[in-house]
């Protein structure tokens, strides 16, 4: 199959979180359209699609901070009746084409993940670490750094892009600076929790 990646329109990805989002990602993770939409009309934000033929496949929604070289990877899934097919190392693949084709200035692509230490049950964990291995196969990398947003646990892997990859450095500041551009002074003061951790037990899992 043929398979190419497209960036969404702000109509196509509203129609989209009505459709897919929604079911895809927790009500705790998932911002209010509004938020993402304005992210796009402000320039900092934006979405792509991953189309087999014509027909959608899977979609990632962005964050850019071109002022620290970093992006964030805010949401990516692969809809449900095409799960299960290696479909999302392929749309992984296309989305670091992208970016070095039309966003090269882009050297770090961050990524959240929840903490397995932080699942209630052994379902979660197993979900959890499934999620954090499918990244690093990708070749991402595990960094120190804990995020907590609206009182979601999060894990950090980032990916080195372009000339990035040869340094592999992740940067805390660089990260908040992302988290800044997303949230205004009064959420991020009340919800945002970045910190760098000497040990995890999720890192453990890095390679």
């Amino acid at each position: 199959m043929s398979y190419h990646i497209k960036t969404l329109a702000e109509d196509k990805l509203a129609e989209l979180y009505e459709t897919h989002m929604r079911q895809d990602f927790p009500a705790s993770e998932l911002k209010p359209l509004s938020h993402i939409l304005r992210s796009m009309e402000a320039g900092y934000g934006f979405s792509l699609g991953l189309y087999e033929e014509e027909e959608l496949a899977g979609y990632a929604v962005f964050i850019l901070c071109k002022e620290t070289s970093c992006a964030l990877l805010d949401y990516f899934a692969i809809l449900r009746d095409r799960r299960g097919k290696g479909m999302g190392h392929q749309a992984f693949s296309l989305i670091e084409t992208y970016f070095r084709e039309n966003l090269p200035e882009i050297e770090t692509l961050y990524i959240e993940s929840e903490r397995v230490s932080a699942a209630e049950n052994e379902a979660q964990r197993l979900v959890r670490e499934r999620r954090i291995a499918f990244y690093l196969s990708c070749g991402c990398k595990m960094t120190n750094l804990r995020s907590v947003l609206f009182g979601v646990d999060y894990s950090v892997l980032y990916k080195p892009l372009g000339e990035a990859q040869q340094a592999g450095l992740a940067s805390r500041e660089a990260l908040d600076a992302l988290y800044r551009l997303m949230f205004k002074p009064e959420h991020y003061a009340k919800a945002v929790r970045l910190t760098v951790m000497s040990e995890s037990k999720d890192n453990a899992v890095s390679v």
